[in-house]
């Protein structure tokens, strides 16, 4: 396999993350699928350093390259229980609001927390009638004195039901749509805030939520940023937020290639093990092909990324092709494996199926190709 562009610092760390997940999730997966993650897998990553890796040591936090959360979400794609805690640690995503745009009150209330592994968080966009069209979103936020008001609702929040910190995007102007936006930090335990898990395709250890807001009121001091800056602040960070997904999809389609691997050599069919057979060398040929254009293409990013060089339609094309890619190589993987393949028991069927999320998490594989195609409009 063509080698990562991380560098040595994090794949230093890269052995920190995978030490971890061998520890504190594979031998609990039967825990968590029944109960999910608890406080004490996330203050024992808060331990490893796995938390807050962007944020500065004023803080607590060890100030790390901001590529560390594409590490610990590829390592998480890689670990088979991964498939069963779904999003988890990826909410460290969030902090990037609090250190790229917060107040320096905000930052020293939260960021410690954070880091230590006490404060979940979770950001809340995604409403009933507007996933890829942020700007659509109707839960209001009005202004009232010192505090704001909330009303509407939120679906599919990663983490929803169990996060401390909500990043909520709200409209506090209603007629100017994209530019009318706000983000306001809301506690989890919030008078007016209701919770309602969702149990999912995949993911069977994971929290997905829905949040209501009836009149939820919140002090002004917990916006973030300016008002009418809410969707802006959100371009550096889905930028990065798209490549940790897509380093998920390239731990996944690796881990699922290695395992199906060792399975076709030791699984036998007709008198002959089933690698023996020209048919499956060049279905696992083509498979592994896939994986290393997945991480050429990644490490490319990764590189523009260093240069400042990184644009929207780069991680869009990455977005729009590596999920897929993921979908394709584990499609394959679970034909190898049979009947057994379909067994909730194999990991391979819980990777499977966590896959089939990755091509709509931050937005769908046909927004990715509409960001892309739109520039082609232009004379």
């Amino acid at each position: 396999m063509i080698q990562a562009a991380y560098g040595e610092e994090l794949e230093a760390f890269r052995n920190t993350v995978r030490s971890f997940f061998q520890k504190e999730l594979e031998p609990r997966v039967k825990f968590f699928e029944k109960n999910g993650t608890d406080r004490g897998f996330w203050r024992a990553a808060g331990s490893a350093g796995l938390l807050g890796v962007f944020v500065p040591e004023e803080y607590g936090g060890p100030g790390a390259d901001p590529l560390a959360i594409m590490v610990v979400s590829e390592e998480l794609g890689r670990a088979p229980a991964g498939a069963t805690v779904g999003s988890c640690l990826n909410a460290d995503m969030s902090t990037l609001f609090l250190v790229n745009f917060g107040s320096e009150a905000q930052k020293r209330e939260w960021l410690p927390g954070v880091v230590a592994g006490d404060v979940i968080q979770a950001t809340a966009l995604t409403e009933p009638e507007s996933g890829s069209d942020a700007a659509a979103i109707r839960t209001s936020a009005v202004r009232q004195g010192d505090q704001y008001v909330i009303n509407g609702s939120k679906c599919f929040i990663s983490n929803g039901s169990k996060a401390d910190l909500l990043y909520v995007i709200v409209k506090t102007d209603p007629a100017a749509r994209g530019r009318g936006t706000s983000l306001l930090l809301v506690r989890g335990d919030t008078p007016g805030l209701t919770r309602v898990n969702q149990p999912t395709m995949g993911f069977c250890g994971g929290d997905t939520a829905d949040l209501f807001f009836d009149n939820v009121k919140v002090p002004a001091a917990n916006r973030i940023g300016k008002e009418g800056e809410g969707l802006k602040m959100f371009q550096p960070v889905i930028s990065l937020d798209r490549m940790q997904i897509c380093a998920r999809s390239q731990g996944s389609a690796e881990s699922a290639f290695e395992l199906t691997l060792e399975h076709v050599r030791s699984r036998k069919i007709f008198g002959q093990r089933l690698i023996e057979f020209q048919n499956t060398q060049f279905k696992l040929a083509e498979m592994e092909t896939e994986i290393a254009v997945g991480r050429s293409f990644l490490n490319e990013t990764i590189r523009k990324f260093r240069a400042n060089t990184l644009t929207d339609v780069d991680t869009s094309m990455l977005k729009s092709w590596l999920p897929e890619m993921e979908g394709r190589v584990l499609d394959g993987c679970i034909q190898f494996w049979g009947g057994s393949g379909f067994m909730d028991a194999t990991p391979i069927s819980r990777m499977f199926t966590a896959a089939r999320a990755q091509r709509i998490y931050a937005g769908a594989t046909e927004l990715q190709k509409a960001i892309i195609g739109r520039r082609y409009l232009c004379p």
